[in-house]
């Protein structure tokens, strides 16, 4: 009697595990329905990043265009199937003062930088330079965006 009292214990502690579990996911799931804004995941803001980046890319490599054109399409296609039910939240990051504030610090930034390297008298007209400047501005892009989304979701859960 005693082994049976003690597998009946081990099986009521793993259920109440699992319990807290689901509670915390649906707990989760229940706050955003409440608020309507599901976080855009970072990997999407890859593809703002490209665009960001597409001057550079294409001065790098003339034929890179075409790669560019693909990756709008994919952007587009993956915005309106996959994150369809995220685009309240772009719509509302987009719609922000601090999301037009960061474009335009990112054009300023990358306007800049060229200024001040052409003032210094480096001029940044190679391919691996071009693709020094894709490579941050695409990264700058990724993580600003990111950073004003959970900004934003802080914002609104409030």
């Amino acid at each position: 009697m005693a082994l049976t009292e003690a597998v009946t214990a081990s099986d009521t502690r793993s259920t109440t595990v699992t319990d807290v579990d689901t509670t915390g996911a649906a707990a989760a799931a229940e706050k955003d329905a409440k608020t309507g804004y599901r976080p855009v995941p970072v990997w999407f803001f890859g593809f703002e990043g490209l665009m960001g980046a597409g001057y550079d890319v294409a001065k790098s490599y003339p034929g890179a265009w075409m790669f560019l054109a693909a990756a709008l399409v994919v952007n587009i296609v993956l915005a309106r199937t996959v994150l369809r039910g995220r685009l309240k939240m772009a719509k509302a990051m987009l719609k922000g003062k601090r999301t037009r504030k960061i474009a335009l610090g990112l054009i300023a930034l990358r306007m800049g930088v060229h200024m001040a390297l052409g003032a210094v008298g480096v001029a940044a007209t190679s391919g691996p330079a071009h693709l020094a400047f894709a490579v941050l501005m695409c990264g700058s892009t990724v993580a600003l965006l990111a950073f004003d989304q959970r900004v934003m979701l802080r914002a609104l859960n409030a």
